[in-house]
């Protein structure tokens, strides 16, 4: 990331021309990352999708797709992995909270999805991982 800061800079000083190699690749990884701090920061909002975060970062949806392609990792697995990680943190910081809430701020529309991420994650249920003690891992 430093690697593309610096290429980025000698970009916009005229060092290295736009449309080289380095510099695609240095504009790549500088969407990447504002792609992923835009899916941190509207996480919790169940609308979040991949237009919205394409229309943030002003380039088409199939580019946003594209940049996730790369990576080895799709859009949505991003936002899952996010919001599951969330929801554990929520899980650990706020144990009066219930499933369904902890769901719901994490940005999950539906308590049937987070449940199926949630096990497809951590092979046990929310409850279930909860009442194991795995909140606080």
């Amino acid at each position: 990331m430093v690697e593309a800061l610096a290429h980025l800079a000698l970009i916009e000083r005229g060092l290295v021309r736009p449309v080289s190699r380095v510099a695609l690749s240095a504009i790549r990884i500088g969407r990447l990352s504002l792609a992923r701090r835009l899916i941190t920061r509207h996480l919790s909002s169940a609308a979040l999708s991949p237009a919205i975060v394409a229309a943030l970062l002003g380039v088409s949806v199939r580019h946003l797709y594209a940049l996730f392609e790369a990576t080895g990792t799709s859009f949505a697995q991003t936002v899952t992995a996010q919001r599951i990680g969330e929801s554990r943190r929520l899980m650990k910081e706020a144990p009066e909270r219930s499933i369904s809430q902890i769901a719901f701020a994490s940005g999950f529309d539906s308590l049937a999805t987070f449940y199926r991420a949630f096990q497809a994650a951590h092979g046990a249920s929310p409850g279930d991982f909860r009442a194991q003690g795995n909140s606080s891992d």
